[in-house]
């Protein structure tokens, strides 16, 4: 299952999500930002326990849809879990994310 909120603010939309990203999931995901209009997309994992590789997959190719359209995706507050996972993967080279800790703003 996983919850996402959407908050706009001055052209950037942060999509909040908690809850499991996986293969049952991304598709909520994927819908909800494909009606983004915003150019900065941040994505924020802080509620995100567990993900697959099937929701790393659709984290990245968002990220190339953004790029592609002159956007720019940031990952926010990724949990330890998650960030281990996609430092394991390499995927935390190819997604730009925002280095403060997970409860810190930036």
């Amino acid at each position: 299952m996983l919850k996402i909120d959407v908050y706009v603010d001055r052209g950037v939309c942060r999509v909040v999500l908690n809850g499991e990203l996986d293969m049952e999931t991304v598709a909520q995901l994927q819908e909800v930002v494909g009606k983004v209009e915003e150019r900065t997309l941040e994505v924020d994992l802080s509620g995100v326990f567990f993900v697959d590789s099937t929701g790393l997959k659709s984290l990245l190719d968002i990220s190339n849809d953004w790029r592609q359209k002159g956007g720019r995706m940031l990952i926010l507050r990724p949990q330890p879990d998650v960030a281990e996972v996609m430092r394991l993967v390499g995927l935390d080279q190819l997604l730009a994310q925002n280095p403060a800790p997970c409860g810190e703003e930036r």
